[in-house]
């Protein structure tokens, strides 16, 4: 993989194959296990890598639960200054 973006902003811009979307659109069935025993050439260790991340953060992607975050902060803070 070469990218001047991080490994998980390239994965969110990236084609997928579909047997990687198929994953992605129903990772909820999957366990972290499932995950790491995928084999073939679709999935290589950083792609497994990604996917046991996208898992753990309920199927959204590095960036947009990071947004999520901020519009919480910027939520409180302004129902503080009420």
């Amino acid at each position: 993989m070469r990218s001047f973006y991080n490994p998980d902003k390239f994965f969110k811009k990236m084609k997928k194959k579909p047997a990687q979307q198929e994953i992605i659109n129903n990772i909820e069935n999957y366990s972290i296990d499932d995950i790491n025993s995928l084999s073939g050439p679709h999935f290589p260790a950083w792609i497994k890598e990604q996917l046991v991340e996208l898992k753990k953060r309920n199927g959204t992607y590095a960036e947009d639960e990071a947004e999520r975050i901020a519009r919480l902060m910027i939520e409180a803070s302004q129902n503080k200054l009420v």
